[in-house]
């Protein structure tokens, strides 16, 4: 199977979670590269200074410390398009809570929200998600 995505940025500050959906991503042969982050603040500062970067997807915590999904959510969407590029975000969260959902799905970028861990599934909803118009 050829990678759809380029790279996928993992967000989110469980350690288990970040080997776990990398390793998930790795065997699907979805993307052609993982990035992890630990903290929010530290992928975004990557971001800005990586314009024309090629992440094509990044799943994205909501409840972390420091700067949590949401707040990532709004200092991205605030970034130049050079530096957001043609990212899509997909939403991950350990509850399926309708208002986190629906919060989420409010900002253009957000093609998509997960209950963690990732299973089969939704790593196949993963692929399509590039594609989704904005």
């Amino acid at each position: 199977m050829s990678a759809s995505l380029r790279t996928v940025m993992l967000i989110d500050d469980s350690d288990a979670d970040n080997f776990f959906h990398g390793l998930l991503i790795e065997q699907a042969g979805i993307a052609g590269d993982v990035m992890v982050f630990e903290w929010a603040e530290k992928a975004l500062k990557w971001l800005t200074e990586n314009a024309g970067h090629a992440v094509d997807l990044i799943l994205l915590d909501i409840n972390m410390p420091r700067m949590n999904g949401f707040e990532f959510l709004e200092a991205f969407h605030a970034l130049p398009d050079m530096q957001q590029g043609d990212t899509r975000i997909c939403m991950l969260s350990s509850s399926a809570l309708d208002s986190e959902r629906e919060r989420a799905l409010a900002f253009p970028r957000v093609s998509g929200f997960l209950t963690k861990p990732l299973d089969d599934d939704a790593l196949g909803q993963l692929g399509s998600l590039r594609t989704m118009s904005r």
